[in-house]
């Protein structure tokens, strides 16, 4: 059942994205070849309105879902990654980038 899948939400500010809080991507993407269920997305950056919503429900200027196969490869890689939430696939954006895994 798809819409059973838990994302965990990750809510970074301006400063932390500055002071390197993107590094999971880098580490996450040379993984994506061997576990392609691997994704973390993020609200398109055309939809603003999206964006603005994520922002005050979450409380970071941006945010990212991670699905389960990305919690477990950063638990695994020894990646620190503050998880402030968890939602549903039906609660994600319905314009959404996918910031780390293949295309969909």
């Amino acid at each position: 059942m798809l819409d059973a899948m838990t994302y965990h939400v990750v809510a970074l500010t301006l400063a932390q994205v500055r002071q390197g809080g993107l590094e999971f991507q880098r580490q996450l993407s040379p993984l994506v070849r061997e576990e392609q269920a691997l994704k973390v997305y993020s609200a398109s950056p055309f939809d603003l309105e999206a964006r603005r919503k994520l922002k005050e429900r979450f409380g970071g200027d941006v945010v990212y879902f991670f699905n389960d196969a990305a919690r477990a490869a950063c638990l695994r890689l020894g990646i620190e990654v503050n998880y402030s939430a968890e939602v549903s696939e039906s609660e994600l954006p319905k314009r959404r980038a996918v910031v780390v895994g293949m295309p969909e």
